[in-house]
C-alpha cells in the first residue's frame, strides 16, 4: 500500500513539474516579432511563392547582386505562408508552439531531475526559438538526442524517424549539421560500450539495427536543391561566424568572470539560466567521469565549451544537459536518497512532505518567471529586448520611415544599417534593393566593417563620399530606436551634414537625401530641421510597454538633438511607466549633465550602472571622476564595468590610462594587455582599429618606461 502511494506520488509530482514547464514555455515563448532576421526570411518565401522557382543567386541586394546564396527555403515558405495566413500574429503564436514543442520534446521520458533542468533551460530554448529559421534546429535537435538517447539506453525507438527528420531538415535550416554530428557521438556511444565485455553484445546489437538507418540519414542530407553543395554553405557560414562572434550579440560567447556568476544569484533574471545549466552539466561530467562513462562526457564538456563560445548555441546545450545530463544527475540523485533513507529511516509522510515543498517551491520560481514575463518587466529592463509579451509585431522598426520613402518614392540606392536590412528587404524590395542585410554571407565579412564604419563618420566625410559615389547611393534610411539603431549617436551630426539633409525623422526612423543634382527638387520640397521637428505622444491605444519605448526613442533623439529640456519631459513619462530600465537613467544622466545640473546626473548614472548597464553609463561616470581628479572612484567604476562587459576592450584601455595616473605602472600595462586580448578589431575588422591599437601601443610603452624607472 505504502509502495502504490509513493508511486502516485511520484506520478502526481511528475505531472505537476511538467505543467509547469509548458507553461513557463508557454510564457516565454509567446512575444512580439522583434528579430532582425526574420524580414529577408519572409521576403525570400514571398520571393518563392511569387516566381515559383528557387533563388540561386542574391536577388534583394544592389552589393551581392548575382552572387551564389545557399540557404534551405522549406522554413521560409512556411513563415511567409504562416504570414499570409494570421499575419504577425500567427507567427508569435508559432514562436510559442516552437518553445512549447521542444521543451515538451525534453519532458518525453525525462527523470525528475531531467524536468527540474528543463525548468531552468526554457529561457535559453525561448532565446532560440522566434519565428525564424533557427527555431526548426531547436525542435529538431531535442528530437534527435532524445531519440538517439533513448534507443541507446534502452535499445527501442523508431529509428526510421532519423532520415525522414532530416529529410525535412535540410530544407529548413543549416543547423541540421547538428543532427548529423549527434548521430555520430551515438556511434561513438556504441563503440564505447562494445570495449566493456558485459555490455559489448547489447552494443553491437544496437549498433547492428541503427547503421542503415543511420547511412540514410546522412543520405537524406543530399535531397535538397543543391545537392551536396549545402554543405558548401554549412564552410561559408562558418568562416563568416569568426566575423560575428566578434560584432554580433547572438554569436557572443560568455565571458566567466565574477561578476558573470553573481548574474546567476539573481534568480529572476533569466539571463542566469545559463550559469545555472553549465554548473548542472559540469556536475552531470564528474558524475559521468566517475561512472566511467567518457562519451558522454565528452559530450557534455562539448556542449559546455560551444555554449561558451557563442551564445546562440544555447538550445543545443540545453537539450544535450537536459537529456543526457539529466540521467547522470538522477542517478546520482537516486543513489543519494537511498542513502539517505538507508540511514535515517525516511518516513513516507516525510517524503510526501518533501516532494509537496519541493513542487511549491519550482511552482513560486515559475510564477516569478512567468510573471515577470507577462508584466513585461523581463522586457523592459534586458537590454537588447526589442520585444514584448503577447503577439504581433515590435515597436522597434522604422515603418513611417519606410512608408515616407515608398510615398515621396525617393531615388535609389538606398542605405541603411546592418540592423534594419530585414526590415528593409521584407518591407521596400523590390523597389529598393537593400545594402546588406542579416544573410551576411553574400556580402562577406567586410560590408558588414566597412557599413559599420560608414555609421561612425561624418557624412560630409571622404569615405562617405566614396561610397555614395561608387554605389550610386543617393537615399538613406536608418533606425533610430535607442538600442537597434548603430546611427543613433551621430544624429545631431548627420543633421548638421552639407552633403546629405534630413527629410523624414520620427521617433523609430530617420532618412536623409544625398545633394546631388537628382535630388534636387526632393531636398527643397523635404527637407526639415531637425532642432524643430515635432514628436507627437504616443497613441493611446498602444499598451504601456509599448509607450515606455516610444518615449524613451524619443527622449533619447531630443538628448541627442541637445533638446534636453524636452528630452527631460519625454523621460520622466517614461520613467513613470518603468524605473529599471538602465539605458533610461543613462539618457536621464545625459540630459541633466547637459542642462548644468551635475550631481543629478552623476547620481543617474549611478542608478543606470548599478541596473547593469556595462558601457554608457560607467564611461560616463568614468569621465566625470576623470574631470574632478577622482582617479580611484574612476578605476573601480571601470574595473566593474569591464568585469561584465561583453565588449570590454574600451573599458580596459580607459583603466589603464587611469591606472598610470595613479602611479600604478604594473596594473596599467595588465589593463593595457586585457585590452589588447580583448579587441575585436581582428581579421576583416583590421582596419577600423586603427586608433584603438595606437592608444594600446602609447599606454604599454608609458607603462613599460614607468616600470623601469621604477
Amino acid at each position: 500500500m505504502t509502495s502504490l502511494r509513493q508511486t502516485r506520488l511520484s506520478q502526481c509530482a511528475r505531472l505537476a513539474l511538467f505543467i509547469l514547464a509548458l507553461l513557463y514555455a508557454f510564457a516565454a515563448g509567446l512575444r512580439t516579432l522583434g528579430d532582425f532576421d526574420l524580414g529577408w526570411q519572409l521576403a525570400t518565401g514571398r520571393w518563392i511563392v511569387q516566381h515559383g522557382r528557387i533563388p540561386f543567386t542574391d536577388v534583394f541586394s544592389y552589393t551581392a547582386a548575382g552572387t551564389e546564396w545557399i540557404y534551405p527555403v522549406l522554413s521560409q515558405v512556411l513563415l511567409y505562408l504562416s504570414y499570409v495566413i494570421g499575419g504577425y500574429g500567427l507567427l508569435s503564436w508559432l514562436g510559442a508552439a516552437a518553445c512549447v514543442g521542444t521543451v515538451a520534446l525534453l519532458l518525453h521520458r525525462s527523470s525528475t531531475a531531467g524536468v527540474i533542468l528543463t525548468i531552468v533551460s526554457v529561457p535559453l530554448i525561448a532565446a532560440c526559438t522566434p519565428p525564424r529559421t533557427e527555431m526548426f534546429t531547436a525542435i529538431l535537435f531535442a528530437a534527435y538526442v532524445n531519440l538517439l538517447w533513448h534507443y541507446h539506453e534502452s535499445g527501442e525507438a523508431r529509428l526510421w524517424l532519423l532520415p525522414v527528420l532530416m529529410c525535412l531538415w535540410v530544407n529548413l535550416h543549416l543547423g541540421f549539421i547538428a543532427g548529423l554530428a549527434m548521430c555520430a557521438a551515438y556511434v561513438l556511444l556504441e563503440l564505447e560500450d562494445a570495449i566493456a565485455p558485459s555490455r559489448r553484445l547489447g552494443a553491437l546489437l544496437r549498433l547492428k539495427k541503427a547503421w542503415p538507418w543511420l547511412l540514410a540519414t546522412l543520405a537524406a542530407t543530399l535531397v535538397n536543391p543543391w545537392g551536396w553543395r549545402i554543405y558548401v554553405a554549412i564552410e561559408r557560414q562558418r568562416s563568416i561566424v569568426q566575423t560575428h562572434s566578434l560584432w554580433i550579440s547572438e554569436w557572443e560567447g560568455l565571458r566567466l568572470t565574477p561578476a558573470a556568476f553573481a548574474k546567476a544569484l539573481a534568480w529572476r533574471d533569466p539571463d542566469g539560466a545559463v550559469y545555472w545549466l553549465i554548473l548542472a552539466a559540469v556536475v552531470a561530467v564528474l558524475c559521468a567521469l566517475a561512472k566511467r562513462k567518457f562519451v558522454p562526457a565528452f559530450l557534455l564538456a562539448s556542449a559546455i565549451y560551444l555554449v561558451i563560445h557563442a551564445i546562440r548555441m544555447e538550445a543545443c546545450f540545453a537539450t544535450i544537459t537536459v537529456v543526457i545530463g539529466g540521467t547522470f544527475l538522477s542517478q546520482a540523485a537516486s543513489s543519494v536518497r537511498e542513502r539517505i533513507a538507508t540511514r535515517y529511516q525516511v518516513s513516507s509522510r516525510t517524503r510526501m512532505f518533501a516532494a509537496v515543498t519541493s513542487i511549491a517551491v519550482i511552482a513560486c520560481f515559475v510564477a516569478v518567471r512567468g510573471y515577470g514575463l507577462v508584466t513585461n518587466r523581463v522586457y523592459l529592463r534586458s537590454p537588447f529586448s526589442f520585444s514584448i509579451f503577447g503577439a504581433g509585431q515590435s515597436v522597434w522598426a522604422p515603418e513611417q520611415a519606410e512608408a515616407f520613402v515608398l510615398k515621396e518614392k525617393l531615388p535609389r540606392n538606398l542605405f541603411h544599417d546592418f540592423n534594419s536590412g530585414g526590415f528593409v528587404v521584407w518591407n521596400l524590395s523590390p523597389a529598393y534593393p537593400d545594402y546588406i542585410d542579416g544573410r551576411s554571407v553574400p556580402f562577406g565579412g567586410s560590408l558588414l566593417m566597412r557599413n559599420s564604419s560608414l555609421l561612425e563618420q561624418s557624412l560630409d566625410s571622404e569615405a562617405w563620399r566614396s561610397e555614395a559615389n561608387t554605389r550610386e547611393i543617393n537615399t538613406m534610411l536608418l533606425s533610430m530606436d535607442f538600442e537597434a539603431g548603430n546611427a543613433l549617436r551621430s544624429l545631431g551630426s548627420y543633421c548638421d551634414a552639407q552633403q546629405w539633409r534630413p527629410v523624414f525623422l520620427d521617433a523609430f526612423g530617420a532618412v536623409f537625401l544625398r545633394v546631388v543634382p537628382e535630388t534636387t527638387d526632393f531636398v527643397h520640397r523635404l527637407q526639415i530641421d531637425c532642432k524643430t521637428v515635432q514628436f507627437a505622444d504616443p497613441p493611446p491605444t498602444i499598451s504601456s510597454a509599448e509607450q515606455f519605448r516610444y518615449l524613451l526613442n524619443v527622449g533619447t533623439i531630443m538628448v541627442v538633438l541637445d533638446r534636453n529640456e524636452e528630452a527631460q519631459q519625454r523621460l520622466e513619462k517614461a520613467e513613470r511607466i518603468f524605473t529599471e530600465n538602465a539605458f533610461l537613467h543613462y539618457a536621464k544622466g545625459v540630459a541633466l549633465g547637459n542642462m548644468g545640473f551635475p550631481e543629478d546626473s552623476e547620481r543617474e548614472f549611478l542608478i543606470s550602472t548599478k541596473l547593469g548597464s556595462t558601457d554608457d553609463a560607467p564611461v560616463a561616470l568614468a569621465r566625470i571622476y576623470d574631470h574632478d581628479g577622482r582617479y580611484e572612484d574612476e578605476a573601480q567604476v571601470l574595473k566593474n564595468a569591464a568585469d561584465r562587459a561583453s565588449r570590454p576592450h574600451w573599458l580596459y584601455l580607459m583603466l589603464g590610462k587611469v591606472e598610470l595616473k595613479l602611479g600604478h605602472s604594473d596594473l596599467a600595462l595588465a589593463a593595457f594587455q586585457k585590452a589588447e586580448r580583448e579587441s575585436p578589431f581582428r581579421g576583416e575588422a583590421y582596419s577600423l582599429g586603427t586608433e584603438f591599437r595606437s592608444q594600446v601601443e602609447a599606454g604599454k610603452q608609458r607603462a613599460t618606461e614607468s616600470t623601469s624607472k621604477n
